[in-house]
């Protein structure tokens, strides 16, 4: 066990991020908050990564349409040194089928407990994280739904004593798609103060753009198939955005997996990842906020904890190119390890999981895409925490990468700049250092 102080809110947000993403790929609609304040919580962050994945990624999966909602908490209880951790895992719509009950429940090693006497047919079921001890509760309403419940305690303490920027009514506009869902993110800004406002039309953005007087600090663009890069390149023309460092805050949120990880943005774009981490709304209102000085240091949640030099995994049978992939990872910061395999690769990750994955798609054995595929379903069953798996190969295309489950693309011969940004947004909100 490696254990370390981490922020709850930070290691929940990262490690949702993956099914979120997998969510939005497969249609579903989805709902994040995370309302606590700081916390420090003390412990392994792996294992506690592999315990909230295995459990949301498993409600996920029952889902054909619909939505999924995931919310998180941190309370402080009643003994002291201790707070409660907390996250609802829910989803509504249409379900794979009745077996995806029995498989969820078999997966999470659930208890089913006696069935509503009054014909109802909820169903309730009760377990223990095998990882960290979790308690799971779970419930099966046919009409409504299925709730997953987890609760641990756990040593750490919830600042709710420091003073956290506030945006102080500073306009927040949001661009995107009215399918989109961006109520949760919405939500999260008016509690830090922001006056939101939202758009569903570029030309209703780029006509309140015109009139703005400088009260908007901040613009996000939200992705989607009318939103895509190429979209946001000619607003940012029509607007004349400037570079970053302006008097706005200009930020395109894409979800995990998306193409547009593998893209350049446009001149004064920020790329980030929804759900956006607490520590990066705080960035955001602390810019915005008059009084910023007066914001306590320590009211920024504590990143997640990693090795000051993060360490990659470069997965690829020929000799010459593992060297090459290495030595550019540790120019621009990394350290490295290597494996010449498939199945070494998934035995490395089994014995101590790197950061991070650049994988081979032409391998004897093995290839990249079905090691991929089987790395994520180390991830779901709790097995391996979840880390971005980036192809690096000379076959195939970003679109096909995406399709079959990597969380980006390189196309070989490796140039170190791509391999910078490309990790650089896969691995943002861990403490790398870099």
């Amino acid at each position: 066990m490696t254990v370390s102080i981490f922020d709850f809110g930070e290691l929940f947000t990262l490690s949702v991020r993956p099914v979120i993403g997998a969510a939005v790929k497969r249609g579903l609609s989805f709902y994040f908050d995370y309302p606590a304040g700081p916390t420090r919580v003390r412990g392994d962050a792996q294992e506690f990564q592999r315990s909230i994945y295995r459990v949301v990624s498993a409600a996920s999966r029952t889902l054909r349409s619909g939505v999924l909602i995931l919310a998180g908490d941190a309370i402080d209880c009643s003994t002291n040194g201790y707070i409660d951790l907390r996250i609802h895992a829910a989803v509504s719509g249409e379900r794979h089928s009745d077996a995806s009950i029995d498989e969820l429940l078999a997966e999470l090693h659930l208890t089913e407990l006696q069935e509503s006497a009054d014909g109802s047919h909820v169903i309730s079921a009760r377990g223990t994280c095998p990882v960290i001890g979790a308690d799971l509760r779970y419930r099966c309403v046919p009409s409504a739904g299925i709730l997953l419940d987890f609760a641990v305690q756990h040593p750490g303490v919830l600042r709710e004593d420091l003073r956290q920027p506030n945006a102080r009514g500073s306009n927040a506009w949001l661009l995107h798609d009215p399918r989109a869902p961006v109520e949760s993110l919405h939500r999260r800004l008016l509690r830090l103060g922001w006056q939101v406002r939202l758009f569903d039309a570029v030309d209703a953005l780029r006509q309140a753009w015109a009139q703005d007087d400088g009260g908007c600090q901040l613009v996000i663009v939200v992705e989607s198939e009318q939103l895509d890069v190429a979209q946001l390149t000619r607003l940012s023309t029509a607007l004349s955005i400037p570079v970053a460092g302006g008097p706005r805050m200009c930020v395109y949120a894409v979800a995990t997996g998306s193409a547009a990880l593998s893209a350049r943005v446009p001149s004064g774009w920020a790329l980030h990842t929804m759900p956006f981490l607490p520590s990066e709304l705080w960035d955001f209102t602390h810019q915005a906020d008059p009084d910023g000085d007066d914001v306590h240091e320590h009211s920024r949640p504590t990143p997640l904890p990693a090795s000051h030099r993060p360490r990659v995994l470069v997965v690829d049978d020929d000799e010459v190119n593992r060297v090459i992939a290495s030595g550019l990872l540790q120019m621009i910061g990394y350290e490295a390890s290597s494996a010449a395999s498939g199945h070494e690769a998934i035995a490395i990750c089994q014995q101590v999981a790197p950061d991070a994955v650049l994988m081979d798609i032409n391998m004897p054995g093995l290839d990249g895409y079905q090691t991929t595929a089987a790395l994520k379903c180390l991830q779901q069953r709790g097995g391996i925490p979840p880390f971005p798996i980036i192809a690096a190969t000379a076959a195939g295309t970003l679109a096909r990468s995406i399709e079959r489950g990597l969380d980006g693309h390189l196309t070989k011969p490796l140039l170190a700049e791509d391999l910078r940004v490309q990790l650089s947004r896969a691995l943002k909100g861990l403490a790398t250092g870099l």
